[in-house]
């Protein structure tokens, strides 16, 4: 009886002897508090993290090696990352108040199914398209009476595409491209005649029709037009018209003769971006219709002894953009002393002699050292060069 006691007494020793095991969840009232459920909290060292279940952090160990846990993500070393910011919820706006949405964030996460080899290929195959799911976490800000945050979760399945490369437009020609051979372009027009960059000008005539004055822009359209519809095709050509145009006008300072009796009274009836005498006036006048509106039997030969109403009305037909800048192209291409002229002034380079038998036998007029330095500017402009 004793031995068996003894034995008893001996197993319970024993069983008592036995380490019992710490349990590997600790008690849940233990755990630490935190406010989103679903939420990785990392730990003070990033060493280990820990899930938001039901407002308790619930350890879930160490993180992988080569990781560490940092502002509610696991993350590789080396790497930063922002800190999630904590939901707030949504303030209610009144029915007829719409929400601006302003996207701040976004972050994607791609999950690629790995492909299937089929084993026996189909008949009449009919290719299904991979479909990847994507899932899009979007934060915005709401702004209509406060700021606040809220997390939309999107799922979109399809096949996603590659980015497609954002080609910058190239700048297009403010003009249609010249197809004969001369370029006009504003700057071309300045270094002919600098004045011509600002209307109104600032000079001894400055308040003498400051109406028709006119900038090299304003021009540029309507000089290429004019150029192409007669055939404009050479350096030499273009230079000597801009150039005679420049001259005539004060740099398109003017539209009309303001100057033409003595420098102080104007020559009524002459005109346009050319300054055209009368008799040319009427007859380019006539290429766009009848002038008997104004009155019948008005003839080149006529004009100058009409009245200086009937001169002006004339002239006043062709002072319009569409028409006035065309006029020193029209003269070049129709007076007939100005054929003889155009073999020399289309050669290259462009020589000074070609251009005075332009000036005197087809314009036929003179000053010709005044009118040289324009022609000058004009022929470097286009880009040519200038021989004696």
């Amino acid at each position: 009886m004793i031995s068996k006691n003894l034995f008893l007494l001996s197993l319970v020793a024993s069983i008592n002897a036995i380490p019992v095991p710490n349990p590997q969840t600790p008690d849940y009232r233990t755990l630490d508090t935190c406010p989103t459920n679903g939420a990785i909290v990392c730990s003070p060292d990033g060493s280990k993290f820990y899930l938001c279940n039901f407002g308790r952090a619930v350890p879930m160990g160490s993180v992988a090696a080569g990781t560490y846990c940092k502002g509610g993500k696991i993350v590789t070393i080396g790497a930063s990352v922002a800190p999630t910011p904590e939901p707030e919820p949504i303030q209610s706006t009144k029915p007829t108040e719409f929400p601006v949405l302003t996207y701040t964030s976004a972050e994607l996460v791609m999950t690629t199914p790995p492909a299937v080899t089929p084993t026996e290929a189909p008949t009449n195959p009919k290719p299904e398209p991979e479909k990847d799911e994507v899932t899009s976490t979007i934060t915005y800000t709401q702004e209509i009476t406060s700021k606040s945050t809220s997390t939309v979760l999107v799922t979109v399945t399809g096949t996603p595409s590659a980015p497609s490369e954002t080609v910058s437009p190239q700048p297009q020609s403010t003009y249609p491209p010249s197809t004969s051979g001369i370029v006009i372009t504003e700057e071309i027009i300045i270094k002919t005649g600098p004045d011509s960059v600002s209307c109104p000008r600032n000079n001894e005539n400055k308040d003498v029709a400051p109406e028709e004055c006119a900038t090299a822009e304003q021009a540029t359209p309507f000089i290429t037009e004019a150029f192409e519809q007669y055939g404009i095709k050479t350096i030499g050509e273009a230079a000597s018209i801009l150039s005679l145009m420049m001259y005539e006008t004060g740099d398109f300072q003017f539209n009309t003769n303001h100057f033409g009796i003595e420098g102080k009274y104007p020559r009524l009836g002459q005109g346009t971006r050319n300054q055209m005498s009368p008799n040319f006036i009427v007859q380019y006048a006539q290429t766009f219709g009848s002038t008997d509106s104004i009155k019948p039997g008005i003839t080149p030969e006529n004009i100058n002894s009409q009245t200086d109403e009937v001169k002006n009305k004339v002239l006043a037909l062709v002072l319009g953009d569409d028409k006035t800048w065309a006029s020193g192209a029209w003269f070049y291409k129709t007076y007939p002393p100005c054929a003889a002229v155009m073999p020399d002034l289309q050669k290259i380079p462009v020589s000074i002699a070609a251009w005075e038998n332009y000036i005197v036998k087809c314009v036929e007029t003179g000053e010709l050292e005044k009118r040289l330095p324009s022609f000058k500017r004009a022929v470097e402009a286009f880009g040519g060069t200038v021989t004696a």
